[in-house]
């Protein structure tokens, strides 16, 4: 007789269990605990604050609105800024014209009007950082080029721009050589955002860089290097009121550059 080992009926039954639990995973031990956190997003990225206008108007007045947008992110972030004008006395509204540099003017109805004003940008500095106009850009990156946050800012620009991020990296197109050849993540987003100047485009060098405006946590839009803002003209013909909404937007959310309405000058 052989020297095996014999299972009763119900040894049998067990062992059958434990491979259709094996066959499953029930044995796999787990070696940790389970840990889960939440994080609440507290307050929003950039806060707008607007002055100067007027509670009432003659036909024919021309004021001048100082809308500041305000950083709160721990990061550069671009953002331009979107105004809503609106006539409930059915005047139509592009009886305002507005003066802001670059921007696009959106009809949506007949009494409503969005105007995009900006491009893409600016691009506000962290909170608490700020740089005046002129200021080398060796002075900034040594004050903030070795921060982790310039490869996702650049990123970003690859997401939404592609064609602007490749004249930053690829030889032979739009930005400067200088700026291409540089090392500097710093350099070629502020270069994408047109907030430097150089008098040698060729050099990568940053101290032959400076800031053509100011790179701040708090920007007027557009009120160029002086930061007084954006000029509005009330045409002569206009009756009723005007309602104005402004709020701060990521850039591109008309399709900027490819908006047909896409201007620079008077919206």
């Amino acid at each position: 007789m052989g020297n095996g080992i014999k299972l009763g009926p119900r040894a049998t039954i067990l062992l059958v269990v434990l491979l259709a639990a094996s066959a499953v995973g029930i044995l796999t031990p787990t070696l940790s605990n389970t840990v889960s956190k939440d994080v609440q997003v507290t307050g929003f990225a950039v806060t707008v604050t607007v002055d100067g206008v007027p509670e009432t108007v003659a036909p024919g007045d021309v004021f001048r609105v100082t809308a500041t947008l305000a950083n709160n992110a721990n990061r550069p972030i671009p953002a331009v800024l979107r105004m809503e004008v609106r006539n409930p006395n059915n005047t139509v509204p592009n009886e305002l014209t507005v003066y802001a540099g670059c921007g696009a003017e959106e009809v949506v109805s007949g009494t409503r009007l969005i105007y995009y004003i900006g491009w893409h940008g600016p691009l506000l500095a962290p909170k608490g950082t700020s740089f005046a106009s002129g200021t080398s850009v060796a002075t900034v990156n040594g004050a903030i080029g070795s921060a982790e946050y310039w490869p996702a800012v650049l990123h970003e620009i690859q997401e939404r721009d592609p064609a602007g991020y490749a004249s930053l990296v690829v030889p032979g197109l739009n930005a400067s050589a200088g700026v291409r050849n540089s090392g500097s993540a710093l350099l070629k987003a502020l270069n994408y955002y047109a907030m430097v100047a150089t008098s040698n485009g060729d050099s990568p060098n940053l101290s032959d860089w400076t800031l053509s405006s100011v790179f701040s946590e708090r920007f007027v839009a557009f009120g160029g290097a002086a930061q007084d803002g954006f000029l509005v003209e009330v045409h002569p013909q206009s009756r009723g009121s005007f309602i104005f909404k402004l709020w701060a937007e990521r850039p591109d959310g008309l399709g900027i550059p490819g908006h047909p309405t896409y201007t620079c000058g008077p919206l």
